[in-house]
This record gives C-alpha cells, sequence and structure tokens, in this order.
C-alpha cells in the first residue's frame, strides 16, 4: 500500500471519491486553491484529510495546517485524522499537533506535519504562522470557509501564508452579508446580476438523500398564532404570525422579539417538542435528544424555566457565553449532553458549527430567522444520520413558528434552489435593515438608524391560530407539501409479533396524562383542520380560517390564551366537530 489514494475504495461514499479525483486533476492542472461544497454529515473530514494526501503526491506538499472556526470542531478534526487516514486507505507517515500560540516554534522539533489550529489563532499571531510556512511545503485546508468573507481579518492573515496549495471546505458557501469568499472561484450568473460561486465538486442535499443513511428525514411543524398589536399610534389590530409581511419592517422585528418571550407563544412550541422528544425517548431509550435555539443568554435562561415548570421530567440544561456562565462550565455541560446526561440543551450560539450528535432528533427553533443558510446549518445540527436508529426511525422534528421568512427556507428544503449570487465589490455602508436584523439576532433593543427616538408597537394577546407540517412522507398537511427533492421515505418496517405477557398483580392505578394530553390535542387538531378546510372550500382563500375559527370559539365559550387540560382540547374538539357538520349540512 502507498501513500497514494484508492479511489475504488468501497468506503469512501460517491461525493468523496469524485472530490478527490477532481482535486488531484486540478493540481496536474495547475490551479492552487478550491473549494468543496458537501451537506452536513457527508464526511468533510475525510475530503479534507484525503486533499493533504493528494497534494503531497500530486504538488510534493510535506505538512498540512488544518484550519476550523471553533475549538470545538478542531478537537473532532485532530481526533478523527488517524481513522480517516484508515478509511483512506494509505501509509502517509503523518504527526500531528493541536497549535498552540505560544509554543508554535516547537512544530520543528517535533517534527509535526499536520497542524490542527483555528482561524482565531492565526490572526492573532500571523507572523508566527508565515515563519511556519516558510520552510514548508505546506497544504492549507480552510473548513466551514463561509466564515472567511473577501475583506475580513481572518481572510487577510490567511493571504499572508506562503502555501503550496489550498482546499476550501463549506455546506453552505454564501455569507448572510452576500460577501464573496476568500480564494473561491467566482463566474458571471447566468441572468447577469452578480456573480456565483462555481466549486470544484457540489454534492447537494438530494444526493446525500439518495445514497442514504447520511442524513435523517425531516419534519417540519411551523405553528400559526392569532397576535393582536397595539400599534405606536395606540390602534389595536390583528393579524396572524404567517401574514406578518403585510407590517412594516420595524413593527415585524418588534413583534418577532416580544413573541419570544410571550408565554402563549412559546409555551405551544414547548410543549410540542417535549411532548414528542418524550414519546421518541420511550420509542428508543437513550437514542434521542432534543436542542433549543435560544435568542440571548437571558432568553435561554427564561426558556430553562418554561421546561422546569412544564415538562420537569426532561433533564434541561444552558450553555452560552454569557458572564455569569464560566467557558468551563459551558465545556462541562456540553460533555454531559453529549454523554446522555442531559435530554434538553438551550443554547445560545453555541451549537451552530462543529456539534456532532446524531441523537439529536427535535429541534426547537425560537431565535431569529434570516435567510436559509444559517436555518440549514442550524437544521444540520440533527440530521446527522443515528446509525443506532433503524432508518425508518432516522427522522428530525423541527419545531418553529410561522414567519414569512420561512418562504426561501421551505423552497430550498422542497427543490434545493440554486445557490444565490454575491456582490463583487460591496464599497457603501451597510443598509439599515441590515443594522436592524443585527440587532435582533444578538437581542438588542430594537432602535432606528437615526437618533429620532420612535414608539415601539405592543403586543396585546396571542392564540394558536393552527399548525401547517413539512412532512418528510410527502403528505399534503395543511395545504404544505415537503417532497424532499422527489425521495420516497423509507418503509416503515412492522414490529415483530410479542407473545402475549404473563398477567400481572393487581397494583394501583396509574394515569399516564401526557398520553391523554396528546391524544385530546391530536383530535382537536384534526376537527379544526377539517373545518377549516371546509369553510374554505366554501368561502375562499381570502382570510384565515384557522384565525377565524379559534376567534368564533373564544367569543362563543370565552376560553381564551392556551388549553391546558385534556378537557380543555376536547370540548374545543367538539365545537369544531360541530362547526364542520355544519359546514357540510
Amino acid at each position: 500500500m502507498s501513500s497514494a489514494i484508492d479511489l475504488d475504495n468501497p468506503r469512501l461514499r460517491p461525493g468523496q471519491r469524485e472530490a478527490l479525483a477532481r482535486w488531484a486533476d486540478a493540481l496536474r492542472r495547475g490551479s492552487r486553491s478550491e473549494l468543496v461544497v458537501v451537506p452536513v454529515g457527508y464526511g468533510k473530514t475525510v475530503i479534507g484529510v484525503g486533499s493533504y494526501v493528494v497534494a503531497a503526491e500530486a504538488a510534493g506538499a510535506d505538512t498540512c495546517l488544518y484550519l476550523t472556526p471553533t475549538d470545538v470542531l478542531r478537537t473532532q478534526v485532530y481526533r478523527g485524522i488517524d481513522r480517516t487516514l484508515d478509511l483512506l486507505g494509505t501509509r502517509l507517515d503523518v504527526r500531528k499537533l493541536l497549535a498552540d500560540n505560544a509554543t508554535l516554534g516547537r512544530v520543528s522539533g517535533n517534527r509535526a506535519n499536520f497542524i490542527v489550529a483555528t482561524y482565531q489563532q492565526v490572526a492573532a499571531a500571523p507572523s508566527r504562522y508565515v515563519r511556519l510556512c516558510g520552510g514548508r511545503r505546506v497544504h492549507l485546508v480552510c473548513d466551514e470557509a463561509h466564515h472567511l468573507g473577501e475583506r475580513g481579518t481572518w481572510a487577510a492573515a490567511l493571504r499572508q501564508l506562503p502555501v503550496v496549495s489550498t482546499l476550501l471546505l463549506s455546506a453552505t458557501p454564501v455569507r448572510l452579508d452576500r460577501e464573496p469568499l476568500a480564494g473561491a472561484r467566482y463566474v458571471p450568473a447566468d441572468d447577469g446580476e452578480g456573480m456565483v460561486i462555481d466549486p470544484l465538486v457540489h454534492v447537494t442535499m438530494r444526493q446525500a438523500w439518495r445514497e442514504g443513511r447520511i442524513l435523517k428525514r425531516l419534519a417540519m411543524q411551523m405553528k400559526d398564532y392569532e397576535v393582536e398589536l397595539r400599534g405606536a399610534d395606540g390602534e389595536v389590530y390583528t393579524f396572524t404570525a404567517s401574514e406578518m409581511a403585510e407590517l412594516p419592517d420595524f413593527d415585524q422585528r418588534c413583534v418577532r422579539q416580544q413573541l419570544r418571550w410571550n408565554e402563549d407563544y412559546v409555551q405551544p412550541l414547548v410543549r410540542e417538542f417535549a411532548l414528542t422528544l418524550q414519546r421518541k425517548k420511550e420509542l428508543a431509550p437513550g437514542q434521542h435528544q432534543g436542542l433549543v435555539f435560544a435568542a440571548t443568554t437571558a432568553h435561554a435562561d427564561h426558556l430553562l424555566r418554561v421546561f422546569a415548570r412544564w415538562h420537569p421530567s426532561l433533564r434541561c440544561t444552558v450553555v452560552h457565553s454569557g458572564e455569569d456562565l464560566p467557558a468551563a462550565e459551558a465545556e462541562r455541560r456540553m460533555r454531559d449532553f453529549h454523554a446522555g446526561r442531559y435530554d434538553v440543551l438551550i443554547q445560545v450560539r453555541k451549537a451552530s458549527e462543529g456539534f456532532d450528535a446524531p441523537t439529536v432528533s427535535v429541534l426547537l427553533k425560537l431565535d431569529a430567522v434570516f435567510s436559509r443558510e444559517p436555518v440549514i446549518q442550524q437544521l444540520g445540527r440533527g440530521l446527522r444520520f443515528n446509525h443506532n436508529l433503524p432508518e425508518a426511525q432516522n427522522v428530525l422534528h423541527v419545531f418553529i413558528g410561522r414567519d414569512p421568512r420561512l418562504a426561501p427556507i421551505i423552497e430550498h428544503l422542497e427543490r434545493e434552489a440554486a445557490i444565490p449570487s454575491v456582490r463583487v465589490r460591496r464599497e457603501e455602508p451597510p443598509e439599515a435593515s441590515t443594522q436592524l436584523q443585527e440587532q435582533e439576532a444578538t437581542g438588542e433593543e430594537l432602535r432606528e438608524p437615526e437618533d429620532e427616538p420612535r414608539a415601539v408597537p405592543e403586543v396585546v394577546d396571542v392564540e394558536e391560530a393552527g399548525d401547517a407540517v413539512l412532512d418528510e412522507t410527502g403528505r399534503l398537511v395543511e395545504g404544505q407539501q415537503l417532497t424532499m427533492f422527489g425521495i420516497a421515505p423509507p418503509p416503515v418496517q412492522a414490529a415483530p409479533a410479542r407473545s402475549p405477557a404473563p398477567a400481572a398483580a393487581p397494583t394501583a392505578e396509574v394515569v399516564d396524562l401526557a398520553a391523554a394530553l396528546q391524544e385530546a390535542i391530536e383530535y382537536c387538531r384534526t376537527w379544526t383542520s377539517r373545518a377549516a378546510r371546509e369553510r374554505a372550500r366554501r368561502y375562499g382563500n381570502r382570510e384565515n380560517h384557522f384565525a377565524w375559527l379559534n376567534a368564533a370559539y373564544a367569543r362563543e365559550t370565552g376560553q381564551r390564551g392556551t388549553l391546558a387540560t385534556p378537557e380543555q382540547y376536547r370540548r374545543k374538539g367538539d365545537w369544531m366537530k360541530q362547526r364542520y357538520l355544519e359546514l357540510l349540512g
């Protein structure tokens, strides 16, 4: 066996094989910088480590500098090098080292030829890494390369490094600010508007799903709400969350920020998340966990209290970068979550990248929604296939409030829309809308760009107004359908017949309140959906029929706000059933 990679190796995935073959060809043609795009869970590390083996053979590289954006991802890459080299079937000698800027001069003394570092380390001491690369033929691997904006400080530090070749890796090669990626190749867009990225290889999510056992399937439940809002002028008006696009931008952001703290908005989402996770845990103990995306540190702490109040059986913990949580304690909690000591991780920007947890199968998104790329990254935290479960049970359930911003994300999941174009130059100052987005993302108090203060609208009341479910089976549910790129779902295997259990001795009665509540919720949801569909058939789609029915029920019964007991849900379900029969009548 030589140091070269056997591209016929059946252990390599098709996209990995193609990426390494094309990288070798690109080096032979004189290219020295390329981008490979693969989805979450596809094995970027195999391609990254393999690219060094190829560069050693084709370009004479003798050292690999492998860079990541986080310490967590750096550690994952470092630990996976041995396993990756074994999978590649190469006998290239590797002496790996985790970079430490204070002792970087020891690299030569240790004869290290595979250094794993973070972008922050290089940006903090670029001259030391220039010296490291100066006497070597270094191949550079840039993981999560969408962090490398062309005008950013990280990219500026990397441009100083005298390397012989560079491979960029990303699952979402588009930045929120649409800044071009440093080192990536761009070509004119077909419509003449801007430039589009031109990767060496692009393995799509469609391809990953077709290959199987790489990604879970997806079921996204979007809960709609009827919202009463008192405007800055004192007028109170009603709309649904899915109709929020009709509000001015500033009012939209104020509403979104307030809804995250509104109990009538948060509690139903938390309930659906918790009940789904509990059912999964009962089905396969030790194989299911939940992940919650909070907006701010205070919001995460608030959600922890909500879970403790309504779902105390779930073991929850919070991680964030706030001053009141030392980094060592946050790391300990992350380790305990990975070890299964917690059921739910509530986090703020701590599990967006480099978070490898196949047991995460339920997500709750309560932070901001901006564009599809950050949301796809978040979904990727739970999409990684769990090989301890059968294929039919590898489903990621996502719970989120309805929002007009979800439209491009739904489009991407249905059709895998093309990568958007970017502007080649950005000399103008940031737009006001961008500044407001940044405020919303960080949880700052919203303010207008100009100095003049502006009155903030206030959310007065919130009610559930129906669900829309993007189902992994491709079923039409509440007018929404997710085809998952036209790929059929795995067959559900029938459970084997069990022998009848021996009669048990009489015991005290145990009432399963969670099961009773869920059964009542499903009953209410079914008849509400039927009544809304029948009303839409009769009167057309000019109004939100879920909202109309919920408002009518509240007026007639006086029952407002979130329902709490099985009896309340069944009573509402009976009312909806009666309306359905009247509409048929």
